[in-house]
């Protein structure tokens, strides 16, 4: 259902949008990041490509661009290209270093991409900084009981059993 209704929005804007606009870039990315959980990878690169190029190409907000490069990251790094994805979560995450608050959750999930990749690449120090600073942005935004911070907590876990 979330995937019909993305793509269902994104002939919307098709039709009734210009080619470039940046609305369409967002919604691309969407369809993109649904791809990616539903494990098209190429279809997700697809859509992720065509949300940059029109970002790229037309004045819209830098923090769209940095949800476009994160999510090109995080499809990367789900593929296993890894290199590819931390250049692309270095960039967004540059971004909104620069445009948001230090302890923004949206840093938060950044760091935890990051940690995850590293950790999986077995750079446990870097993995464990990553993952330090997203634990710390999400205590002190969110509940206790909340699923990001538990995540994270499950991750910072997971690398310390491997360090």
């Amino acid at each position: 259902m979330y995937c019909e209704t993305y793509i269902n929005l994104g002939e919307t804007y098709r039709k009734a949008l210009p080619d470039n606009h940046p609305d369409r870039a967002i919604t691309y990315s969407n369809i993109g990041d649904v791809h990616r959980l539903m494990d098209n990878y190429e279809k997700a690169l697809s859509f992720h490509q065509k949300a940059l190029n029109i970002q790229e190409n037309v004045q819209c907000s830098p923090l769209e661009c940095a949800t476009t490069y994160i999510n090109l990251g995080e499809t990367y790094r789900e593929m296993k290209d890894y290199s590819t994805a931390l250049t692309y979560f270095e960039k967004g995450l540059e971004i909104r270093e620069k445009k948001l608050p230090k302890n923004h959750l949206d840093l938060a999930v950044v760091y935890h991409n990051m940690a995850k990749l590293y950790l999986t690449r077995r750079k446990y120090s870097m993995a464990m900084k990553n993952i330090q600073q997203a634990v710390e942005i999400a205590q002190e935004k969110l509940p206790s009981t909340h699923p990001h911070l538990l995540e994270y907590k499950e991750t910072i876990e997971k690398i310390r059993k491997k360090m």
